[in-house]
């Protein structure tokens, strides 16, 4: 393990050490009062000095993944990963993804590679989405009349409010961050919780073709990866050659034949796919 990485990997774990400590210390009454605000003060300091040193590997994280072409969504997955514990990378990651997808969504912002052909998905989830949305008030007029209880009004409230935050940012996600077909690759995502490149040279065919009754957001199944919304695809890529492919960041790759994924106007994703690939 080289310098960096034990540096990175130190880093990932110190500050909620440095936290778990303090809580420790005020909670078991090791020290005196004044032995407790000394050795406390010197543990602010030590952890500002990770958070500062966090903050400079996050930022270096990020700006060599955008350098590498990845999108703004997988460099800020990177940029955490090499601060943070993975899960806890991840959980942040999707929780400043659902915000930053908001915030381009305002600003009319498609998260794609300009000059890159945009597929559109998620028509079909999207109603079920907006019903969502404007039931909140109803649900909150409910508790008010129903829930006598004040503090508990208070925490369903924020509670209603954050659901429908996160409800607004995933719809957000799934229009701003579309399929795109550009630079010799297809990049097919769901919202920004998943993404999955393949190179357009290995496409052998395109046809329209319904599939449904998937579970997972990502599927491979006999050489098929299924890429679906709700549970069902629209189109069937077949690759001239087996591609590995990773389901999830950090599992193990399995190679697949053909992809199944959906867009809303099948028609012209199969002509966007065909003329990328003949021009390719």
């Amino acid at each position: 393990m080289t310098l960096r990485s034990f540096l990175a990997t130190a880093a990932r774990w110190a500050a909620p050490t440095v936290v778990l400590a303090q809580v420790c210390l005020v909670w078991t009454g090791v020290f005196s009062l004044g032995e407790a605000v000394a050795v406390g003060l010197l543990l602010e300091v030590l952890l500002a000095g990770i958070v500062i040193t966090e903050i400079t590997l996050a930022r270096r994280a990020f700006k060599t993944s955008r350098s590498q072409g990845a999108d703004g969504q997988e460099a800020l997955n990177r940029a955490l990963s090499a601060v943070l514990p993975a899960p806890v990378a991840k959980a942040m990651g999707m929780e400043f993804g659902l915000f930053r997808a908001l915030w381009r969504w305002i600003r009319r912002k498609p998260d794609a590679p300009e000059g890159h052909e945009i597929l559109t998905y998620g028509s079909e989830i999207k109603p079920i989405m907006w019903a969502m949305v404007f039931l909140v008030p109803l649900e909150i007029l409910a508790v008010e009349f129903l829930v006598p209880w004040p503090v508990v009004r208070i925490i369903l409230l924020v509670l209603s409010v954050y659901g429908t935050v996160w409800v607004l940012g995933f719809i957000a996600a799934l229009s701003i961050r579309p399929h795109t077909v550009g630079d010799g690759k297809v990049v097919l995502r769901f919202a920004h919780f998943t993404q999955i490149t393949i190179p357009l040279e290995l496409v052998e065919s395109v046809r329209t073709a319904r599939h449904s009754g998937y579970r997972r957001a990502v599927q491979i199944t006999d050489g098929v990866l299924a890429m679906p919304i709700g549970d069902s695809t629209t189109l069937s890529v077949k690759l001239r050659e087996p591609y590995p492919v990773a389901p999830k960041p950090g599992k193990p790759t399995q190679e697949v034949r053909e992809v199944r994924f959906a867009a809303d106007n099948t028609r012209e994703a199969i002509r966007v796919l065909t003329a990328s690939t003949t021009a390719g």
